[in-house]
């Protein structure tokens, strides 16, 4: 049984504990967020693989469900990289570069 609730009725019956699974090790390969984006993240991802995995053809609802997820996980992936810091408390969304003159 997921460990996480699924609202889109439609596909909820195809968020398998494997898929989850999956999803979860996307997520976690990506950047280490806050538990709340953590969670959103692996929830969209876990759909997007349901679709990629149920879709029949580029015309059927999987299709048009997998590019609404798609756009979905890109904007919470940068809500939860702005959101989220690392050990210091710097944004994860920022990169340090080191300037040094000579």
């Amino acid at each position: 049984m997921p460990a996480y609730y699924y609202t889109d009725a439609y596909l909820a019956s195809q968020c398998t504990d494997e898929r989850e699974f999956r999803a979860t090790q996307d997520v976690d390969d990506i950047a280490a967020f806050a538990p709340v984006w953590r969670d959103r993240l692996i929830v969209l991802r876990t759909y997007i693989i349901a679709c990629l995995e149920c879709q029949s053809d580029a015309e059927d609802l999987f299709a048009a469900k997998l590019k609404h997820y798609r756009v979905e996980f890109d904007r919470v992936l940068a809500q939860g990289r702005s959101a989220t810091t690392d050990a210091s408390g710097k944004p994860l969304s920022v990169i340090a570069v080191q300037i040094e003159r000579g």
